[in-house]
């Protein structure tokens, strides 16, 4: 059933009051996967937390990556298996806040939900990606610590901390000289 023009009024209302999609979804009477899906064509933010935290850690990587003489390209699409490619290298950015204990965990399960949340479908990093990047966000600052890790070793869930296991990962931009002596 097409969405009305009322309705189309309703969820730009509810967004410009700043509602979550579940919220705009009740008050214009539709469907969850109708907000997203005309949020999207319309040009409306999100402002789902985690999504805002992902494209933060994602913006934060280009910019180091671009600084460090790097060539970055976005991914070409929404939803497409990596999210930047630095030099011929795709990588998965996943973000992460400090939580009370010090710790950050990122969960890398083998499967993920459709845009809408109507089904899953099966994630390899391994094949859909070269590196994942797991960008450590510190509350109340702006630095970041990015751990890089190869795609095809990355267990399931990754509890990161200070002298933990992974801090020989941890801001490690060797993984990309190969890129550099390219890019001279």
């Amino acid at each position: 059933m097409p969405t009305t023009a009322h309705q189309i009024t309703r969820i730009t209302a509810a967004h410009a009051q700043g509602l979550s999609d579940a919220e705009t979804a009740r008050y214009a009477g539709v469907s969850l996967s109708t907000v997203k899906r005309l949020r999207v064509k319309l040009g409306l933010t999100t402002f789902s937390e985690r999504t805002l935290r992902g494209r933060h850690g994602e913006g934060l990587l280009a910019d180091m990556a671009t600084a460090r003489g790097l060539r970055v390209t976005w991914s070409p699409r929404n939803g497409s298996p990596y999210d930047l490619q630095i030099g011929s290298q795709r990588v998965d950015v996943k973000t992460s806040m400090q939580r009370p204990d010090g710790t950050w965990r990122f969960r890398l399960p083998p499967s993920r939900p459709s845009f809408h949340g109507t089904h899953r479908y099966p994630k390899n990093y391994g094949a859909d990606c070269d590196l994942l990047a797991l960008v450590a966000l510190r509350p109340g600052t702006p630095d970041a610590d990015i751990y890089f890790i190869e795609s095809r070793t990355a267990p399931e869930n990754v509890v990161l901390r200070p002298g933990g296991v992974y801090d020989s990962f941890r801001n490690d931009w060797t993984v990309f000289e190969d890129e550099r002596a390219l890019a001279a």
